[in-house]
């Protein structure tokens, strides 16, 4: 059975919320998570306060709770990927993190192929995965797209993150031929939320506060999930939805629907798959 991460990036710092670290480890494992999915706004703020990361892996420890993900870095510029590559190396081996989860922001070419490998094998080295999320907000737009730099990285454990909101969205329409033809080998994880089609010139408002709870928007998501599920049943799952309104509400009312409704929809049968 695949496993299920709490994102923090909802109620995170970025949208001018206060930390509440503890709340977000109480409310993960009050309902059921088995891990939380720390964002870098989230963690940079935290160390300001001076939380260390070792501080936020005892909390993780106490609770049972791993850390499965941090989303995420930026590959581009030299000098910047350097600088966010230092953060995630301190935040991934103090956390245990299994991914840490990358944009690629400047154009794909040898250059930066190269650039992503070093962050690759960085991060291999403290023991995490480095997990490529496409969209149509960075230089990677599909599925294709991102096996074939994962494939030119040439780094064991690099994958695909099946970002479902990216996926059903594309303007180009949904790859399901390029999702039963990705090896289970280039799967890295899932990050899963549901939505409806938004008005174009609107991906940055819609991608950060319009997305829905799974089973509340238009995406087939028991389809997706069987089809994944076939070849990677232990794909580890981020519960990432953004949404205005949920961020309105508690952390822990958040996190129980989050939960309730992510494994009724990603364990479902699917005829149609």
């Amino acid at each position: 059975m695949p496993r299920f991460g709490l994102a923090t990036l909802n109620h995170s710092t970025l949208h001018g919320l206060p930390t509440q670290w503890e709340r977000h480890l109480d409310a993960a494992a009050e309902a059921g998570f088995d891990a939380l999915a720390p964002d870098v706004f989230w963690l940079r703020k935290l160390e300001e306060e001076g939380i260390a990361p070792e501080t936020l892996r005892k909390g993780l420890d106490a609770r049972g709770l791993a850390c499965m993900e941090i989303a995420g870095i930026a590959i581009g510029e030299a000098d910047a990927t350097a600088a966010e590559l230092a953060e995630h190396l301190r935040w991934s081996e103090a956390l245990g993190a299994e991914f840490v989860n990358a944009r690629v922001v400047e154009p794909v070419g040898p250059a930066i192929v190269e650039r992503a490998r070093g962050v690759a094998e960085a991060l291999a080295a403290v023991g995490t995965r480095l997990a490529l999320e496409f969209s149509r907000g960075t230089k990677l737009n599909s599925i294709a797209d991102t096996r074939a730099f994962s494939e030119a990285i040439g780094v064991s454990g690099v994958g695909v993150t099946l970002d479902t909101w990216h996926f059903f969205l594309r303007p180009e329409g949904v790859e399901w031929d390029a999702l039963d033809a990705l090896p289970p080998e280039h799967f890295a994880n899932v990050q899963l939320s549901d939505g409806v089609p938004y008005p174009e010139g609107e991906f940055g408002p819609a991608t950060m506060d319009r997305r829905r709870m799974p089973g509340e928007g238009g995406f087939d998501l028991t389809r997706a999930a069987a089809r994944v599920r076939a070849r990677c049943p232990d794909l580890p799952v981020v519960v990432e939805v953004l949404n205005a309104e949920w961020r309105e509400q508690p952390v822990r009312t958040f996190a129980q629907r989050a939960a309730e409704s992510s494994r009724a929809v990603w364990t479902a049968d699917a005829d149609s798959a």
